[in-house]
């Protein structure tokens, strides 16, 4: 049977992108040059500009996030044939300032969504937005979404809504199946970011984050075989071969 091979990352977070993690994941797509390449959001931290930010989140540098997060992308899609960029909501602040900013924020809003556009353009990956109806890439069988529910109840949550799907923004790597007629699974793929960040230091949530990355085959049925890399105790070991019987 045909196949494409895919890849999904999601949440490097600009320049809290965690350099280890980035590097085993260049080295995969070296190896396993997947065709389908899928960023399911979080691409940029843009702390500055959360609302209720800290001080030290409001001083620091928007040009260094902006930049690793931009040499992530350009990276991330070279050699892809199918590139899709989903918004997360790290990302979607520079559209919410747009709307309702004034001033110099709003600017900067604005012209950060054209130079996000613009990379668009020259990967040729196509930008979804971050909405719970509208931002859902569908590969075959397979939904992707950067994430809208969070906690330990996530995985589930979301296969009640989105039934087979992959998703960011809790940073985990785990799963969870629900009861129907069609089996259904979702699953969160982990986190590209540092897990030591300022704002949930002080929180046991972080203890349950994982880097990694999911991958595998889809088929023309709409079918699809899927793997996960993770880091485990600092490495990540990942199948490049797959045999069908």
């Amino acid at each position: 049977m045909k196949h494409r091979r895919f890849v999904v990352v999601s949440d490097n977070h600009g320049d809290m992108v965690d350099a280890k993690a980035s590097a085993a994941l260049s080295a995969f797509l070296s190896d396993f040059k997947p065709s389908v390449r899928v960023h399911a959001g979080d691409c940029w931290d843009f702390r500055n500009l959360r609302r209720g930010a800290s001080d030290d989140e409001k001083a620091s540098s928007l040009e260094d996030d902006w930049s690793e997060g931009s040499e992530f992308f350009r990276n991330f899609f070279k050699g892809g044939t199918e590139n899709h960029f989903l918004l997360g909501n790290h990302d979607d602040r520079l559209w919410q300032y747009r709307r309702s900013a004034t001033g110099l924020l709003r600017d900067y809003a604005s012209d950060g969504i054209k130079r996000v556009e613009a990379l668009c353009r020259a990967s040729k990956a196509a930008m979804l937005p971050y909405d719970s109806a509208l931002g859902i890439l569908t590969l075959g069988k397979l939904s992707v979404l950067h994430g809208y529910h969070a906690g330990a109840s996530a995985c589930r949550q979301h296969a009640n809504v989105y039934g087979n799907c992959l998703f960011g923004h809790v940073h985990t790597a785990e799963s969870a199946p629900v009861a129907s007629l069609e089996p259904a699974e979702a699953r969160s793929i982990g986190c590209l970011c540092k897990r030591d960040m300022d704002y949930i230091n002080a929180k046991t949530g972080k203890l349950r984050w994982a880097q990694g990355w999911a991958y595998g085959l889809l088929f023309d049925d709409g079918t699809y075989h899927l793997e996960q890399a993770r880091n485990i105790n600092g490495s990540f070991t990942y199948a490049t071969a797959f045999k069908t019987i």
